[in-house]
């Protein structure tokens, strides 16, 4: 069982950071829209293709919707968050090991008090990860483990990722893969979030009290992403903003509006572009589709 943990572990950075929906364990009501999260905006000579992703999904989430399988086929390259075969490299995943634990020697229980520490005994029972090896691990890790564990006892799993999906094509393709950020840049967010508001007994606590909804949360999060449901994923953006405002700043807004003159840039040349983000980094007052607008480019939600 510490095998699985520690392959959690090394799972665990890439889809947190954009798979929003595992880290607060926030219930969306979804909305059937039979409408992938796509949008397209033309310049004349190129187009951008904006997609959302979740970065764990189950094996049924294929064939993916038509529309997205045309967005491939219409554009020359692949754009990510980051380059996902660095993200994945042994020194990012030793950092990534690194940033998640404690920085302190006291166990959990006495940095997170009797009551909440017997929470994440019953969840860690339940779902089959043994408590010793989260004792030494920050908060925050300490939620995302019991998320993904929950998450991948639904049949969830990385490599279905919609990201790693069309990662894998480019590569067999040979088409030119992007980052909007460097791998470094992504791994700083990570290792700085003790300094940041968010390596906190209170994100945990957060994840904790939405286990009750666990036996559906996997299967409702995925019917949003499938059906399109954009109203579903601004109520989880709205919620993170509420209730964790400094990572909602620091890995939502704050990267977007970086990431707003990167597709700009984009957009500016001359090739057709797939960019494919976390799906919470779509709506929202600082979400991209109100940025792009602001900046006066027209998008096109793709059917």
């Amino acid at each position: 069982m510490a095998g699985r943990v520690n392959k959690l572990m090394k799972q665990g950075f890439r889809a947190w950071m954009g798979s929003l929906a595992i880290l607060l364990g926030v219930w969306l009501a979804s909305t059937a829209q039979a409408a992938p999260l796509l949008w397209v905006v033309e310049d004349g000579n190129s187009k951008l293709y904006l997609a959302g992703s979740l970065h764990l999904l189950p094996q049924s989430a294929y064939p993916l919707d038509p529309a997205l399988e045309r967005a491939y086929a219409d554009t020359e390259r692949l754009v990510l968050e980051a380059d996902l075969k660095q993200l994945e490299s042994p020194t990012n995943q030793t950092m990534l090991l690194a940033a998640a634990q404690a920085d302190s020697d006291a166990p959990l229980r006495a940095r997170i008090g009797d009551a909440m520490y017997q929470d994440v005994r019953e969840h860690a029972k339940r779902l089959g990860l043994p408590l010793f090896s989260l004792d030494s691990l920050k908060p925050w890790f300490v939620g995302l483990m019991l998320e993904l564990a929950a998450y991948q006892q639904a049949g969830f799993r990385p490599e279905y990722g919609l990201d790693q999906h069309f990662n894998q094509r480019a590569i067999a393709d040979e088409r030119p893969i992007l980052g909007l950020e460097t791998v470094d840049e992504h791994m700083s967010l990570l290792v700085g979030l003790g300094d940041n508001g968010v390596d906190s007994a209170t994100t945990l606590a957060a994840t904790l009290s939405q286990f009750a909804a666990y036996d559906d949360l996997p299967q409702t999060v995925y019917t949003a992403w499938r059906t399109g449901d954009l109203n579903a994923m601004e109520q989880l953006v709205d919620t993170m903003r509420a209730e964790q405002p400094a990572a909602y700043e620091r890995l939502l807004a704050n990267r977007n509006r970086r990431w707003v003159t990167e597709l700009s840039a984009l957009l500016a040349g001359s090739n057709n572009v797939l960019v494919i983000v976390g799906a919470a980094h779509l709506p929202g007052e600082h979400g991209l589709l109100a940025l792009m607008k602001a900046r006066g480019l027209e998008l096109r939600r793709v059917n």
